[in-house]
């Protein structure tokens, strides 16, 4: 599962799935896997141009449906390989399957498991500890190493001050008109804010993507390949 969504002005808008792709497919070969086609569309919650959103909705039912159709086959196990993090489309496709494992009682036996490709990468949880979080050195090397041609060699920020808040809090990309309506949510009682994106924010990089390389690339991608292999294996 990957994501079409602005990598800044550097990076492809399929960044995500290009990702996912690679890491899915070199996975196969070694734990003896089936790669199924991957799906480009999720949720971003930006608005920057090129950046598609389908909704928690949508996205939810969509990949119970795919899994569904999986389980109806006879595969017992399904693995989700996410390119694309977020907080609300990592949130909502946990949800999603859940309830749908929760209430379809004939899949009872049926494995599934969502796994976010950065978290078998210690080099990356530590990029990402030093404030790196989107089109940033480790994503900007990946595809450097898979697919070189599409990155561009001029790298763009956002205004400085943009872009410290931006690393500081990969969801300040969001703007609310009230801050505290989520505090009554589990209390029953709460005003249902309206969330956008903050207008001044043109780039949308969160990180740093200097010193980006395909051996830095290479590196991260065999980390995700060989700890998921040892996962699935275990």
């Amino acid at each position: 599962m990957g994501c079409t969504e602005q990598h800044g002005y550097h990076l492809p808008l399929s960044t995500d799935t290009l990702t996912a792709e690679y890491v899915a497919h070199n996975v196969a070969q070694k734990a003896g896997c089936i790669v199924v086609p991957a799906i480009p569309y999720t949720f971003s919650g930006g608005e920057l141009p090129g950046t598609v959103n389908v909704t928690s909705q949508v996205l939810g039912l969509y990949v119970r449906e795919i899994c569904r159709s999986y389980a109806e086959m006879g595969f017992k196990r399904i693995v989700l390989i996410l390119g694309h993090g977020g907080s609300e489309n990592l949130r909502d496709i946990q949800e999603s399957l859940k309830m749908f494992l929760r209430l379809e009682k004939a899949y009872s036996k049926l494995v599934i498991e969502v796994v976010g490709i950065w978290s078998m990468s210690p080099t990356w949880q530590k990029s990402m500890q030093e404030h790196n979080y989107h089109a940033d050195i480790i994503e900007t090397s990946m595809i450097l190493c898979i697919k070189p041609e599409l990155v561009r060699k001029k790298y763009v920020l956002d205004k400085p001050a943009v872009h410290r808040e931006l690393i500081t809090d990969p969801d300040k990309y969001q703007v609310s008109d009230d801050a505290t309506s989520t505090k009554g949510l589990l209390d029953g009682c709460c005003r249902i804010p309206h969330i956008s994106q903050r207008p001044d924010m043109k780039v949308g990089v969160m990180g740093d993507p200097k010193g980006a390389s395909a051996k830095i690339g290479e590196a991260v991608l065999n980390e995700i390949v060989s700890n998921l292999v040892k996962h699935l294996k275990k």
